[in-house]
């Protein structure tokens, strides 16, 4: 304790007790968020704004030649020896940089497409032809703010363009990598959905076809988002009314792995939000007008039917449609 003290009193000159201010620290600390946000929310806006009027001034070209120069990020992997990518992909020199941890080369953008994906197709080639102008917009917003990252941009096509470029780096040997699954697209892309996926174990249905069905609708949980909520009950005959609980069912990530296991049940459990519990006690069921959505597997091509009230289906399946 003596010590203590004595080497209080020797230090005592170097610092200064101050009393916080916590409301002027939250004051200050909300503002910088909120300037920091500001700054990559308008990245984001002026790069949606030209890729809209770059797509929209685009020309289709069903003759467009594989004459169009980029850099594939995958060209050096082994498995991807392709004529074409020796003739269109650009060579570039890469430097170190500490805040991408990566190689990187700040003058162009570099390509990523999935390799199931033909490079050839005149789709991709149209694709890559438009999105070339977006490499300006990448360079301006990282010039207005240097605090940002990666900057990329994912096409339905699958192509995906990224700033500033860098040679692709998959995990395993062939890569599997499609924008099109990865969650930021899909919840950019479509709006959150209720659904309910109905299973047909009817007679007609059984060994390899039932497990076709499992396996697609598993393929299918992988396309959802957090903010979906999602069901899967197996029938063998479609009722008019249909039995309401309220348990088992409720938002993507909660459930998921449980129907991913195929946990099928007997009956569609609910067709709103489950009851919402706090504590011991069980609040009012909070209601969404039903699921909007309803994919039934047969084992015929895959019906869609829509709900249009609480405890009804409309029992004529109505023509496929994607979700």
């Amino acid at each position: 304790g003596v010590m203590r003290l004595q080497i209080y009193g020797e230090k005592r000159r170097q610092f200064s007790l101050v009393r916080n201010k916590p409301r002027e620290i939250v004051e200050k600390v909300a503002t910088d968020i909120e300037r920091l946000l500001a700054k990559k929310r308008k990245a984001l806006e002026k790069l949606a704004s030209e890729a809209e009027r770059l797509q929209k001034d685009h020309r289709w070209q069903d003759g467009i030649k594989e004459n169009i120069e980029y850099y594939n990020s995958k060209a050096e992997m082994d498995y991807d020896g392709e004529d074409i990518d020796s003739q269109m992909s650009l060579k570039l020199e890469f430097m170190y940089d500490p805040n991408f941890k990566n190689h990187v080369n700040y003058s162009h953008t570099a390509v990523q497409i999935p390799t199931d994906i033909y490079k050839g197709a005149p789709v991709i080639l149209n694709e890559l032809n438009w999105t070339q102008a977006l490499e300006r917009v990448f360079i301006e917003n990282s010039r207005d703010d240097p605090s940002l990252l990666w900057q990329a941009f994912g096409s339905a096509t699958g192509v995906t363009r990224y700033y500033p470029a860098a040679p692709w780096k998959a995990p395993d040997k062939i890569d599997l990598y499609d924008v099109r699954r990865r969650p930021w697209y899909i919840q950019g892309a479509s709006s959150p959905k209720d659904m309910v996926i109905l299973v047909d174990v009817s007679g007609s249905v059984s060994g390899l076809t039932l497990k076709l069905i499992k396996a697609s609708v598993t393929e299918m949980l992988d396309t959802l988002s957090d903010d979906d909520y999602v069901n899967v009950a197996r029938v063998s005959q479609l009722l008019l009314i249909v039995r309401v609980f309220t348990f088992s069912v409720g938002q993507h990530n909660y459930d998921v792995k449980c129907l991913k296991e195929c946990v099928w049940q007997e009956y569609l459990d609910v067709l709103g939000r489950p009851m919402v519990l706090a504590g011991r006690s069980a609040k009012q069921v909070q209601w969404t007008n039903v699921y909007q959505d309803a994919l039934v597997r047969v084992a015929s091509p895959p019906a869609v039917c829509e709900t249009y009230g609480p405890l009804w289906f409309r029992h004529t399946l109505m023509p496929h449609k994607a979700l």
